[in-house]
Parts: structure tokens; C-alpha cells; sequence
């Protein structure tokens, strides 16, 4: 019966993982709600209002069906609150992952993987978030089950391969969580070299399975199906050797740079985010030498070494992708892996038992600096979801003033097909200048317009204002653009903007 199964779930259910479901889903709903309560699409999501998010091309062989989970339609509080669901499960699995006991510890993490920038710019493509955070959820799985049975890399190979077929970037995730996981284990928990060997040998048996079945399916896709793959993010040069290994290295420094002192490295303020990374990256150091002076690790060289090589190779790994296709571009829905850079604290601190005065101002310090990297998080989403609405505003009222235009034009009909040539510039210093300086590179909530080609216009005329053009194909538009009569024209607000030749309607926009 229902009503007993639910018995033996609370009974089984550990008050650590009750614990992280909820300070996942409370802080998640507090840092998300306004997206999840307001329609803030952006350019991708004018052409997605209903879709359902076939993305073989992509090598993404499972968004489909597990976008669908919510329906193919674009749903904010749904998708949300799925998104929500899907994260608090992931916090849970990580708290079993890493055997976490203090509250602090399990609070934070939850915080952290709701927080996390990667969260938010995923949330401005609303109509598919869901999908992607299951994705995450079946990543970690993979993991928890391959960690606790002997032989769990067996069905965790497989729960992966739907992960990553989800999103690529589950690779460096998993690869990444992988490395923290083996670092607590060795300066943590003190594991013996053989079983060291053991969790290697699982975790390689769960990413090469897992890899294979994916490259199998992309093989059958491309090769069965008559698939065409994508060039985007290097997807049909997978493999590709051009470029040397060092260049490669190069692309994960700068990316890296980019991301945790972006401030520091460029022409850019250094803001709260920069100063807290660089906290972040002294407390990892600092526990890294605590941790292993309490344990005595150092004198077991072999491991000592071990241990430092993986925190080593965290940078490389969150950017591993460089390395599978030398076209690949890092942004920001693609480095939530980066995440295990602010967790490597948090289980210091869990490990750290001493009471001398060294690990209490290093446990005080972990729990000023990891909350106010959430709480700045936090900030980030939110900030990201403003400049959202104002683009959104924006490009609504240009839209309008552009239907309002075409109509009073003379000569134009029902029949008069539209061409729009140029992109109109609805940038201000507050979306252009002070947002991105303000926030890391929010790849989707950031820009000043959501209607940057012929399409947007089109699919946001007929959707959101119920009015159907026909534009011209790119062939024509190319002629247009070219000719004489049209250099000759004002642009956009003028009133000789706009010109009907031939029964087409021709708007030239700003350059």
C-alpha cells in the first residue's frame, strides 16, 4: 500500500539528506523566483515556446525526453520548480557522496549547487533547464553508485551515458567531482593505496563505459540514422589533432583566469566575486596543509604526492572538453564543474577535528567565505535576471513601434512580404557597460536585445503580438542589402527607413 511504502521511506530517509533537500529547495526558490514567476525569454526562447528539443545534431541524444518530463512548452514555475527538485536530489546525493555530517557542511553545499552562475544562465533558457538539471542529477548518481557497490560502474556507466548525452559538459562535472571526492578520501578518511587503486579502477570503468555507449550512439546517429552534426562548440571535429597539446593548455589557463580573476586579468573592475575567489583559493591551500598535517599524511609520500597532483589537475579536468575538439568555447552554461573549486573547503572543514586555535579561525573563516559566495551568487542570478526584463522590455517596444511603422507605410498589404536589414542598437550603458562589468560572462541573460535576426522578429511578431509576416528569404535579403537604392536609405528611426519595393516591405535598422 501507498501509505506503508511511504513508512519505510521515512524510516530509511537519513536526517542529512533531509537537511539538504530542504536548504537546497529554500534557497533555490529565494535566489530563482523571479524567473520562475515572470516570462523573461531571451533570444533562443522566442523560437521555443513549444519545441520538442530534438538536439541529436547536438549530440544531445536525451534532452528530448527528459525536457518533456514538463512538457515541450516553455513553463517557467514548472520547468522551475523541476530545476529545484532535480538540484535539492543532487545536493542530496553529493551530502552521501562525501559522507557529510555537520550542518554547516550540508547547508553549504546545498547552497552552493543551487547558486552556482552556471544555475542562472541555464535558467535563461528556461523552456529546457529542467532537462539539463536532470542531466546533473544523473551525473552525480552515476557516481554515488559506482563509489558504494563493487560493481556499481556497471549500471553508473550507463546512468552516466543518459547524463551526458543530456550535455557534454557532464564530463568535466563528473571528472571533476571524481578528483574532490578522491582528495577528501585520501587527507579525510586516510584510504589505503589499494583502496585507492579500487575507487580508480570503478571510476575509469564508469567513465570509459559510459563514453563508449555515447560514442556508439553518436557513431549509429551519424552513421544509421543519417544524422548531420553540428559545427557548433566543435561538435563535427570531435577527435581533431589539429592545434598542439600546448595550446590546449593554454585555452584551460585563460579560461580558468578568466573565470575566478577575470578582474585581475583584463580591463575590468574587480568586484566582490574576484576578492571572494581569491579567499576561496587561500582557504583550499590552507586546508589542504591543515587537513594533511592532522591526518599525517605527509609521511606516506606515495599518497602525499597523489593528493597534490589531483588538486593539481582539477583545472585541466573542469576544462578536459579542450581536449576532445579544438573548436570547443567555453561559456557559462558549460562549467559547472568549476563548483568543486568552492566545495574543496567545506570538506576540509568537515574533516578537520582538532580544536586548536589554527582550525577554529580556519572553520570560522570557511563559513563567513563559503556563505558569502552564496548569498554573492545570489547577487549574480538576480542581477542576470534584471538585465533579462530590461532586454525583454526593450526589444517588446521596439518590436511594437516596428508593426506600428510597417502598417501606416503606404503601399503596404496583406501579401507584402517583410525585410528587415540591420540590427537595431537597444543597448544603454546600464546593459552594455555597468551589468557586465558588475557579474562574471552570463552566457544568455546578458546583452542589450533578444531579437538580434529575421527570425526573432518573426517568431516574436506572431507569438507575443499576433501578428504573421512573411520575410524574404537570406538570398533576397543579401540582394537588397547590396543594391544601390538601398545604401541610399536612412536608417532606422527615420521616417525614410522604410520603403516598399516590389511589395516588399524593406526596413533598414541601425548598422
Amino acid at each position: 500500500m501507498p501509505e506503508e511504502f511511504l513508512s519505510k521511506w521515512k524510516i530509511a530517509i537519513k536526517p542529512q539528506w533531509k537537511l539538504a533537500f530542504l536548504s537546497a529547495a529554500i534557497i533555490g526558490f529565494l535566489c530563482h523566483m523571479f524567473v520562475f514567476t515572470n516570462m523573461l525569454p531571451n533570444h533562443d526562447s522566442l523560437v521555443n515556446m513549444h519545441s520538442p528539443q530534438l538536439k541529436g545534431n547536438l549530440g544531445r541524444f536525451f534532452l528530448s525526453p527528459f525536457s518533456g518530463i514538463s512538457s515541450y512548452f516553455d513553463l517557467p514555475w514548472i520547468n522551475g520548480s523541476l530545476s529545484i527538485l532535480y538540484l535539492a536530489l543532487t545536493a542530496v546525493i553529493l551530502t552521501e557522496l562525501f559522507q557529510l555530517k555537520k550542518t554547516f557542511s550540508i547547508v553549504a553545499i546545498s547552497g552552493l549547487i543551487v547558486t552556482f552562475p552556471t544555475i542562472a544562465s541555464t535558467f535563461s533558457y528556461m523552456f529546457t533547464a529542467d532537462g539539463y538539471m536532470l542531466g546533473s542529477l544523473l551525473t552525480v548518481l552515476a557516481l554515488l553508485i559506482t563509489k558504494t557497490y563493487k560493481y556499481g560502474f556497471i549500471p553508473g556507466s550507463f546512468i552516466f551515458y543518459l547524463g551526458v548525452g543530456v550535455y557534454q559538459a557532464n564530463l568535466p562535472f563528473l571528472s571533476t567531482l571524481i578528483i574532490i571526492f578522491l582528495i577528501n578520501e585520501i587527507l579525510g578518511r586516510k584510504i589505503t593505496f589499494q583502496q585507492l587503486k579500487s575507487y580508480i579502477l570503478r571510476f575509469f570503468g564508469l567513465g570509459t563505459i559510459g563514453m563508449a555507449l555515447y560514442a556508439i550512439n553518436f557513431k549509429l546517429y551519424t552513421s544509421f540514422f543519417a544524422g548531420n552534426i553540428s559545427s557548433y562548440q566543435g561538435l563535427d571535429s570531435v577527435g581533431d589533432s589539429s592545434g598542439s597539446i600546448f595550446e590546449r593548455f593554454s585555452q584551460v589557463n585563460n579560461s580558468f583566469l578568466a573565470f575566478f580573476f577575470r578582474g585581475f586579468n583584463a580591463d575590468s573592475p574587480i568586484n566582490l566575486f574576484e576578492w571572494l575567489n581569491v579567499a576561496v583559493f587561500l582557504l583550499i591551500a590552507v586546508g589542504f596543509v591543515l587537513l594533511m598535517t592532522q591526518n599525517r599524511i605527509f609521511a606516506n609520500i606515495p599518497m602525499t604526492l597523489i593528493a597534490l597532483a589531483l588538486l593539481l589537475l582539477m583545472p585541466l579536468s573542469a576544462y578536459i572538453l579542450y581536449f576532445v575538439s579544438s573548436d570547443v568555447v567555453y561559456h557559462m552554461l558549460m562549467v559547472l564543474a568549476l563548483v568543486s573549486f568552492y566545495v574543496l573547503p567545506i570538506l576540509f572543514y568537515e574533516n578537520l577535528t582538532r580544536p586548536t586555535v589554527v582550525v577554529k579561525a580556519f572553520s570560522w573563516l570557511s563559513v563567513v567565505v563559503v556563505f558569502a559566495v552564496i548569498f554573492n551568487f545570489a547577487i549574480i542570478s538576480n542581477i542576470s535576471y534584471l538585465n533579462m526584463d530590461l532586454k525583454y522590455e526593450k526589444s517588446t517596444a521596439f518590436v511594437n513601434r516596428l508593426i506600428s511603422r510597417v502598417e501606416q507605410t503606404e503601399g503596404v498589404t496583406a501579401e507584402s512580404k517583410l525585410a528587415l536589414i540591420g540590427r537595431v542598437q537597444l543597448g544603454s550603458s546600464l546593459s552594455t557597460r555597468v551589468i557586465p562589468e558588475n557579474i562574471p560572462r552570463m552566457t544568455g541573460p546578458l546583452g542589450d536585445s533578444i531579437i538580434p535576426l529575421p527570425y526573432h522578429y518573426s517568431a516574436m511578431m506572431k507569438d507575443h503580438f499576433g501578428v504573421t509576416y512573411q520575410f524574404i528569404s537570406e538570398q533576397e535579403r543579401q540582394e537588397i542589402a547590396g543594391s544601390d537604392w538601398f545604401a541610399e536609405m536612412e536608417a532606422w528611426p527615420s521616417l525614410e527607413s522604410i520603403r516598399v519595393i516590389d511589395d516588399v516591405v524593406v526596413v533598414k535598422l541601425q548598422e
